[in-house]
Parts: C-alpha cells; structure tokens; sequence
C-alpha cells in the first residue's frame, strides 16, 4: 500500500506514516480542547473522502487512524497514558489576564472633545479689530478666481451642471434571485441520492426491494436510538446490553446487500457500527460524556441519510410510472451495464462464442452444398 499518497493528502511529509495523533490532525502536541479535535478529525475526514473512490484502500486505511486519534484524544484516561508515551507534559493551566484601568491623575487630552477648552490665565487678550480703513495693512488685489467646471458626471450642484447633461444615474442594488440556496449543502443529504444511491434501482421491482429494505433499516436504527440517543442514559449490563448486540447485528447483517452509504469509514453510522468489532457493552459503558455525545450526534446523521434516502426512492418510482416502455428497457440496460460489468462481459465472451462456432459449422454447410 502507498502510504506516501496519504501523506500528500493530508500534507505530511513522505515516509512518516503512521505518524502520532497530533500530527495525523495537525494539532500541537497535548491539543486539551475536545471540540478543536473533533472539528480537525471532521476536516481530514472530508479531505480522505474525496480519494474514496479512486483510492479506496488508502482511504480506509487514513479513515481508521483518524477514528483511532479521535477515540485515544477524546477521552482522559487514554489521553493520559498517551500523552505519557510521548513525554507530553500536561499543560498547566494560565490565570486569565488583568487589565490594570488607568491612573487617576492620567491625562486625557487625548481623547475627542465637543466642549471648547477654556483659555489659560496667562494668554494675552486678542488683538482688537481694525476700526480705520488708514490704519489696515495694505494687501494686494488678487484677480477672481477662474471658474471651475466639472463633468456632467461629476456635478453636484444644478448650477455647475450642463443644462444638457443627462441626469446621475444612481445604482439600485438588484434583489436576489429566489429559489437559490443560502446555506451550503448538507453533504448527508446528497449521499443520499449520489451515484451508489442509483445502483440497482434501474427498474421498479429493484426500487421496490431497496424501498422495503431501507424501512426496515430506518426502524432497526430507530430502536437502536433508544440506547445511543441520549448520551447521559446508562446502560443495564444484564438486559439490555443483549438487545443492543442483536439489534447491531440485525444491521450489520442487513446492510451487506445496502449500497455503500452507511456504516463505512467517514460515513454516518460509523461510530456506531463500530461497537460490534469490540466489547459492545464494555466499551460503551467506558465511554466519557464526550464520546457519548459523538456517537449520538453519529446516530442521528444515519438516521438523516436514511429517511432521505427513502425519499428520493419515492420520488424515482414516482417518476418511472411517467417514462414509457423504451426508456425504462434503455434505463435498465445501461445499469447492468455499469452495475454489473462482469455480466456483461460473461454474456459477450458467449456471443462471441455462438458466432465462432455458427460461422465453422456454416462454412462446412457451404463446403457439402457445393462440393456437389
């Protein structure tokens, strides 16, 4: 596996994988703040999910070392014990810093005044004014000024303008289109009806089946909210610790003929899923508040990409009613081909087959006929 590809996705120098948590999320070594983690591992998560397709082994791989920092820097104690491993010391906390207000007796002439300032005792009087034209100083007699004429664009005033000007055009600010989308997508709901959404659906009796198996999932998630939607409820060991391993089962199970849209690396429901490859009950009892908080916020994002994805199942069957005949045969062709491409392949090797064999046996045929 090239393990330097990870590295240019996430910037990390080639040859350094695996590298420690902090540097795998590009946070300073001992990062204390559990939301500044949890939003780091969420953007190297959408970075990886890019190259899933392309690159899917090195995505899987990149997908589960940063479940694997979330899980150790989220929760103290195997914070803790690795921070240790590292010889991370633990930071000491600062005291928040005092501003000292300013002296008294300070000066504050500095600051903007509407009063005018009354005049020190000792400025002399002003100078009284010139009451004899003979006693004036002699100055001498400047020309008018030239007058200024500015362009019809630039005239403000009805004087200075030219009669024939056309009138300021002045810019109305042009309202926004409706019907646009002000906030960004909800990268859940276009999971929901991406490409793997599309595959196998190409007639109606494959979106009946997904429909029905996609109910069925909405409700076995439903039940499983019950344990892992609320993240102060405790959990009983003795009997209700057997019924969260069935119903993650039961999932598990029915999601391996599910096109892949939850459950996986990166994916809504990964969180969650990923209790049936530990000690269900043990590692979930062992959760902090944090962690419980996550994997409820998980759950619900899985339970988003469903109910949206049985949706847009509703909308494509309602659609396929209104096509004709000739586009549903088209439809259906084009996504065995590119569904199942194996198949096809198979199906033409036979073809082929059949018209090497026809073309000997006619050509003998030939042979006898005319020999003759």
């Amino acid at each position: 596996m090239d393990h330097d590809l990870i590295c240019s996705w996430l910037g990390l120098p080639p040859g350094t994988w695996p590298p420690d948590h902090y540097r795998l999320l590009g946070l300073p070594p001992g990062e204390d703040s559990a939301e500044v983690i949890e939003r780091h591992v969420h953007e190297r998560l959408d970075t990886v999910r890019c190259y899933q397709i392309t690159h899917p082994e090195q995505a899987t791989e990149a997908m589960n070392r940063l479940a694997q920092a979330f899980v150790c820097l989220t929760e103290p104690s195997s914070k803790k014990s690795y921070d240790a491993q590292l010889g991370i010391v633990a930071r000491a906390p600062q005291p928040p810093a005092i501003q000292t207000p300013p002296p008294q007796g300070a000066s504050l002439n500095w600051l903007p005044s509407s009063t005018p300032k009354a005049a020190p005792a000792d400025t002399p009087p002003p100078a009284p004014a010139l009451s004899n034209e003979a006693d004036a100083v002699p100055t001498t007699k400047l020309p008018p000024p030239l007058p200024i004429v500015l362009p019809a664009a630039e005239a403000t005033d009805e004087t200075t303008a030219s009669p024939t000007a056309p009138p300021l055009a002045i810019p109305v600010p042009t309202p926004l289109p409706t019907g646009l989308p002000l906030e960004p997508a909800d990268p859940v709901l276009e999971a929901a009806q991406s490409g793997p959404a599309h595959r196998g659906i190409a007639t109606k009796r494959g979106i009946y089946q997904r429909i029905a198996q996609t109910r069925r999932l909405l409700r076995l998630w439903n039940d499983l909210g019950k344990y892992v939607s609320q993240p102060k409820r405790r959990l009983n060991r003795s009997t209700e610790g057997p019924e969260l391993i069935r119903l993650l089962g039961e999932i598990t199970e029915l999601l391996q003929g599910f096109p892949p849209l939850l459950g996986e690396a990166g994916q809504p429901g990964y969180l969650v899923l990923a209790l049936t490859q530990v000690d269900t009950v043990k590692v979930f009892q062992s959760f902090s508040p944090h962690q419980r908080e996550a994997l409820s916020r998980d759950w619900g994002n899985a339970v988003k990409l469903l109910t949206a994805h049985r949706d847009f199942l509703r909308q494509e069957l309602r659609a396929m009613r209104k096509r004709p005949w000739r586009q549903r045969v088209l439809r259906a062709s084009w996504s065995l081909l590119v569904d199942q491409p194996g198949t096809v392949l198979i199906l033409l090797a036979l073809l082929a087959i059949n018209v090497a064999l026809w073309r000997s046996y006619a050509e003998e045929l030939w042979e006898k006929l005319f020999s003759h």
